[in-house]
C-alpha cells in the first residue's frame, strides 16, 4: 500500500498540467459563455422573454454558471493536490537521505530515526478529502446545470405563469437550494487541501530538524579517526 501511494505520488507533475489545463479550458468556455450570455440580453425584455429560441439561449447560459465555477475549482484542486504530492516526494527524500546517512556511519555513532509524524497521515487524508468534495460537488453540480437547463429552456412567461406546486417551480426552487450550499461545499474542498499542504510542509519542517540535531550528534561519536578536523584560523 505504502508502495502504490508513494509511486503514486510521485506523479504530482500531471495533477498540476491537468489542472492547468482545465483552468485555461474553463476560461475559454466562459468566454464563450460571456457572449452568448452578451447576446441573449441585447434582445428587447419581451423578445427575449416569448422567444423559445432565446429561451433555449438562456438555458445554455444560466446551466454553464453552475457547472463552470466548480469545473474551475476541480482544476485548482488538481493544482493544488499536485503541491501536496510534491510536499510528500520531499518529505520522503528527506527520510531516506537520513537512513542512508544513518547506513553509512559507523554504528556507535547511529541514531535511530523516529517514525513518520502524524502530519503524513493528515496531509494525505486533507488531501483526498479535498479531492472527493470537490469531485462529488462537480458531479452535483452537473445533475443540477441539467435541471436547471430543462427549466430555463421555457420562456420566463411560462416559468412566472407555472402554478404552486407545478414541476417547473418545483425543479426552480431545488436549482437555488442546491447553488446556495453547493457554493459553501467547493470552498470547504479547497480548505482541506489546503490543511494537506500546510502538514506536508509541517512534515518537511519536522525532518530538517530532526537532521540539524541529529548531524551534531553523529559527528559527536564518531570514532576519532573519522572524526573532522577542527577548523583552523588563518
Amino acid at each position: 500500500m505504502e508502495k502504490m501511494l508513494q509511486k503514486m505520488m510521485k506523479a504530482y507533475p500531471v495533477f498540476i498540467v491537468m489542472g492547468v489545463m482545465i483552468v485555461v479550458i474553463s476560461l475559454i468556455i466562459g468566454a464563450v459563455n460571456s457572449g452568448n450570455a452578451s447576446a441573449y440580453y441585447a434582445v428587447d425584455k419581451i423578445a427575449r422573454e416569448s422567444s423559445v429560441t432565446l429561451a433555449g439561449t438562456r438555458a445554455g447560459v444560466e446551466s454553464t454558471l453552475i457547472w463552470l465555477p466548480y469545473f474551475k475549482f476541480l482544476g485548482l484542486a488538481m493544482i493544488l493536490g499536485g503541491i501536496t504530492m510534491a510536499l510528500g516526494v520531499i518529505a520522503t527524500k528527506l527520510q531516506n537521505l537520513g537512513k542512508e546517512v544513518m547506513s553509512s556511519v559507523p554504528e556507535s555513532a547511529r541514531l535511530t530515526i523516529p517514525a513518520r509524524p502524524r502530519s503524513v497521515m493528515w496531509m494525505r487524508l486533507f488531501m483526498v478529502l479535498g479531492m472527493m468534495v470537490i469531485i462529488v460537488g462537480f458531479i452535483i453540480a452537473l445533475i443540477t446545470a441539467a435541471t436547471a437547463s430543462s427549466v430555463y429552456s421555457n420562456p420566463v412567461v411560462d416559468i412566472d405563469a407555472a402554478a404552486t406546486g407545478s414541476a417547473i417551480l418545483q425543479d426552480l426552487a431545488s436549482i437555488h437550494a442546491s447553488e446556495s450550499w453547493l457554493e459553501a461545499l467547493k470552498f470547504v474542498g479547497v480548505a482541506s487541501l489546503f490543511l494537506g499542504i500546510i502538514n506536508g510542509l509541517s512534515t518537511i519542517i519536522w525532518a530538517l530538524q530532526f537532521q540539524k540535531k541529529a548531524i551534531p550528534e553523529v559527528v559527536q561519536h564518531l570514532p576519532e579517526n573519522l572524526a573532522p578536523a577542527p577548523a583552523t584560523g588563518d
